[in-house]
């Protein structure tokens, strides 16, 4: 093997080597119909196969919610990896090394160093919590029954108030200023240069990813601190960024798989409000308890969660705040096809606070006792003084019948209907008619009932000519960048409209302009995530045949693509039911076939 080698020959030795089949069925279960296997889409929830691999091509494809791609891709969405954290992994199972590809930029040495920091900044902190400085620290996981165990099992944390406490250390072990900003550890107040720690005087919970690899922290003043006394927020946590993927991220999710195999295959998983909350449990006994960070669950964490096939227990606060943040969590949950119970703690309780005063039987007993989620609305809709007025008889019955609507499960379907009908005094014929125009309705919050229904915005041909256009001309660029200097005047003055292909085609100016590569490579590691990554991933699975007659047609048919998309919008503005006549279609100039057809 050379030392060198391009990222498409990287990647075709890696997909020889590793077969699709093989990494999509740890996941799905597969079924061989002719050429193809068939199984249920990880990706969303569905009652019939609709997501099939082909083998003999190396793709899998999805007919339900559209996602499809090669073993790579598959791996990136399946585990929430970026491009290159999915490549090394499938290399290590391949047995091939993945040396510096030629052309391109070797890895981001800020980016190793902000990992690096991290993982340093984990164990300072750790330490600091045994030595003087943390007395106050201590003393306060003392009074709330914390075990000392549990403050080495989860790598708890002191961050001194003392200023630049931090980032000083980090600087004599060879971590640049920068890497600390990246990391999140740090940061430069608007028009300073000069280097604050972001955490300070605060208890610090580590963060890590399912692979245990620290990503970030979350840190919780004590009471009666500087912090406190100043009128900050109780949780501080790192800034959103590739690092740190908040919405991805859940609190212990590095623990689930090691509590799942401990407790069982029906063991559920128990999501609560705080960290503290995720270490109470934990040290009561349920391994399997996991927090967001600071933010609502998100389709994101849900998907993390359906991975595991365990039903998910929602154990939140017991005020309207923590009520209506179970609702929307489970509403997502119930349409991903994922079962899920709602605990019901005493008012002003939370499951911290009921292990720190030893009512670890009380909350026993609470655990035990889960609603199912139908049945908990169910009880709040009867329980409400007004409920024998029929209008709010009518918004208790829209509700239902979109909970029942959303499920992908007929079985459960069916039971909560009948049950729902008993409930409400509800024919089940009745219920069924709300279920069938469900889909019509949106979804209605516990408090606030809306219904729209809006149609889908209608297609856009020349505009979306004229996205694919500008797509052409980044694929070709970026697979090809020698092509840059030839046709340097055209690229220089181009006025790109989608904003995610403008992006790029700045940055690759900007790159030329330093003397640095801008290929794909370079650029799937500049972009690991948002439209970005999931353009350049378009552009790594469809390469063009001959880049440079590929990027001369797609500039030649820019200018009448842009005029005619220009046409289609004024004529959008003037008379949204006009559209394009058949000549100014046929006038659209022929789209650059960069990828193979799907069948």
């Amino acid at each position: 093997m050379t030392p060198e080698m391009d990222l498409q020959e990287l990647t075709a030795r890696i997909k020889d080597r590793v077969e699709i089949e093989a990494v999509v069925s740890r996941k799905v279960r597969l079924t061989r119909k002719g050429n193809r296997l068939w199984g249920l889409c990880p990706f969303h929830s569905e009652k019939t196969p609709s997501f099939t691999v082909e083998p003999a091509r190396g793709f899998f494809k999805c007919f339900g919610c559209g996602e499809g791609g090669d073993v790579i891709s598959f791996v990136m969405k399946q585990d929430g990896l970026e491009f290159w954290e999915a490549l090394n992994l499938l290399a290590d199972q391949a047995g091939v090394e993945v040396p510096r590809l030629s052309g391109a930029t070797a890895p981001s040495p800020m980016r190793d160093k902000a990992r690096e920091a991290l993982s340093l900044a984990r164990s300072l902190f750790h330490q600091e919590l045994d030595t003087v400085a943390g007395a106050g620290a201590r003393e306060y996981l003392k009074q709330r029954n914390v075990s000392e165990r549990m403050w080495r099992h989860f790598s708890l944390g002191w961050a001194p108030a003392e200023p630049g406490w931090l980032s000083q250390r980090l600087r004599k072990a060879g971590i640049p200023d920068e890497a600390m900003v990246e990391a999140g550890l740090a940061y430069f107040p608007e028009g300073t240069r000069r280097l604050r720690d972001r955490f300070w005087d605060r208890l610090v919970f580590p963060v890590a990813d399912r692979s245990g690899r620290t990503v970030g922290f979350s840190g919780r003043f004590l009471p009666g601190s500087k912090a406190e006394e100043r009128g900050m927020g109780k949780y501080v946590n790192s800034p959103e960024g590739p690092l740190f993927p908040k919405r991805r991220l859940l609190f212990g999710l590095e623990l689930l798989a090691e509590g799942l195999r401990e407790k069982g295959e029906e063991a559920p998983i128990y999501l609560v409000e705080g960290n503290l909350d995720v270490v109470m449990l934990h040290q009561a006994g349920y391994p399997t308890t996991l927090a967001a960070l600071g933010t609502s669950i998100t389709e994101d964490h849900v998907r993390s969660l359906r991975r595991h096939l365990h039903p998910v227990y929602l154990v939140l606060d017991g005020d309207e705040a923590g009520k209506k943040a179970a609702w929307k969590a489970a509403r997502l949950m119930v349409s991903e096809g994922i079962p899920v119970k709602v605990v019901l703690l005493p008012e002003g309780q939370d499951p911290a606070s009921m292990v720190s005063a030893g009512e670890e039987e009380q909350l026993s007993q609470h655990l035990d006792s889960a609603w199912d989620i139908l049945d908990w609305r169910l009880e709040v809709w009867t329980k409400k003084p007004d409920f024998q007025d029929p209008a709010v008889q009518v918004k208790a019955a829209r509700e239902v019948a979109e909970w029942i609507s959303v499920t992908p499960d007929p079985a459960l379907a069916e039971i909560w209907s009948r049950r729902a009908g008993d409930r409400l005094g509800l024919t089940i014929e009745s219920l069924r008619r709300m279920i069938s125009s469900g889909n019509r309705l949106q979804s209605h919050s516990p408090q606030t009932v809306t219904a729209t229904d809006n149609p889908p915005p209608k297609k856009k041909p020349a505009l979306e000519a004229l996205k694919r256009n500008e797509f052409e001309i980044l694929a070709t660029l970026l697979n090809d960048s020698s092509l840059f200097p030839r046709h340097r005047q055209e690229l220089e003055a181009l006025e790109i409209q989608t904003p995610v292909a403008r992006r790029l085609l700045a940055w690759c100016q900007e790159r030329r302009q330093q003397s640095l590569p801008f290929d794909l490579f370079a650029a799937l590691r500049e972009f690991p995530e948002g439209d970005s990554q999931a353009f350049l991933e378009e552009i790594r699975q469809n390469p063009p045949g001959n880049s440079e007659i590929a990027l001369e047609s797609a500039l030649q048919a820019l200018p009448a693509n842009r005029e005619l998309a220009y046409k289609e919008a004024r004529l959008g503005v003037r008379k949204q039911d006009e559209e394009l006549s058949d000549s100014e279609l046929s006038g659209l100039q022929r789209k650059i076939d960069l990828s193979a057809s799907d069948e």
